[in-house]
């Protein structure tokens, strides 16, 4: 890009998203958004907690159920990377909610 050329902000942005932070944690945020879409009939007993280094911890409702998360593994992680469009989580971290 040339000194004298016009950037739109929309741009800008989306350079910024690629390229720190905050749009690592845009993205992120997108499973919060649509977790009830990527963990199916799981989702009303598990939700996303935190996100670090890649690894996304899971809080569930009882051992029946974290049993149950740990058989989908896979697939929610298949499922959120193929909403990301690349490898945004690589392992899942399953955690028994403390009542």
């Amino acid at each position: 890009m040339r000194g004298d050329e016009i950037t739109s902000a929309g741009e800008i942005l989306e350079r910024l998203k690629k390229s720190s932070n905050l749009g690592q944690q845009l993205e992120q945020a997108r499973i919060w958004e649509r977790w009830p879409e990527v963990a199916g009939s799981l989702a009303a007993h598990g939700m996303p907690r935190h996100i670090r280094r890649n690894v996304l911890t899971i809080e569930v409702d009882s051992p029946v159920w974290m049993h149950k998360f740990a058989y989908h593994k896979w697939g929610l992680i298949a499922r959120i990377n193929r909403m990301a469009g690349h490898e945004l989580v690589h392992d899942v971290f399953l955690k028994l909610r403390e009542e």
